[in-house]
């Protein structure tokens, strides 16, 4: 059994550091444009796409729907298809983000870089501290909207920069201030991120899309509980498998 297991995290173990070789020749490519940098992109995708077979896709698939993973526009229906989830994936992870964490969401088969992405990704940028201070927010619900003014501070190789930018948000009748906040501030995150790398990387959550009460059937309740209760089993099973696999893996170094 030991053995079972630690073949299963060397096989896990040997594709990741592969995976992340790719993804690290793109992220780390920094001052590469034009065709070059095309090329680089092209062919870490390629490899991603070919490496990440249905087998090695499994346990990525376990990941949609919750915020261990990525949350995307269709949870309560099944979620999306292997192949487009492996689109996104790669793109985010190319990006620079993680598949976990909810660091990115999947809306109408699109990759997001959610609050929690653009929050990773400035952290990673060297010699960087920032503040983000939001007023209270101004909310006209009759017109769906919400105004917001997001103080901007940050400090990049001994220089201050200060910016005070009003964001436009969509609202409902369910969203209060904490939730325009939590919007507001992945946009400024966002807009920080793009204004010191010089990109133009999209934000989006699904909380961005429009929510209405609709009613069901007992039957329809039904199968979404029975849903949710195998997405949690499935969740609590790679759970278990995961730790084994460590307990595995740890034994086996301390042997070696």
């Amino acid at each position: 059994m030991a053995e079972n297991k630690n073949t299963s995290v060397d096989k896990y173990t040997g594709l990741a550091e592969q995976l992340d070789a790719s993804v690290i020749s793109v992220i780390g490519s920094t001052g590469l444009e034009g065709f070059g940098k095309a090329f680089l992109v092209a062919t870490a995708a390629s490899d991603l796409k070919t490496k990440l077979t249905t087998e090695y896709m499994k346990p990525i698939m376990a990941l949609q729907g919750n915020k261990i993973g990525f949350r995307t526009d269709k949870d309560s229906s099944g979620g999306y298809s292997e192949e487009i989830v492996k689109m996104c994936l790669i793109e985010a992870v190319l990006t620079g983000v993680q598949p976990v964490g909810n660091q990115f969401n999947i809306i109408a088969g699109t990759c997001y870089i959610t609050k929690e992405g653009f929050g990773y990704l400035l952290k990673k940028i060297e010699g960087l501290s920032y503040e983000i201070i939001p007023a209270l927010p101004r909310i006209d619900q009759s017109k769906g909207s919400a105004a917001i003014e997001m103080n901007i501070t940050w400090t990049k190789e001994g220089v201050t920069s200060v910016r005070k930018i009003d964001f436009a948000i969509k609202v409902n009748q369910y969203m209060g201030a904490d939730a325009v906040i939590g919007k507001a501030t992945r946009k400024a995150r966002a807009w920080l991120f793009n204004t010191i790398m010089n990109t133009e990387i999209s934000d989006g959550d699904i909380m961005d899309i429009p929510h209405s009460v609709v009613a069901m059937t007992t039957e329809e309740k039904d199968k979404l509980y029975a849903e949710k209760l195998q997405r949690q089993k499935d969740e609590q099973a790679m759970r278990t498998v995961a730790k084994d696999d460590t307990i595995a893996f740890e034994a086996e170094v301390k042997k070696d």
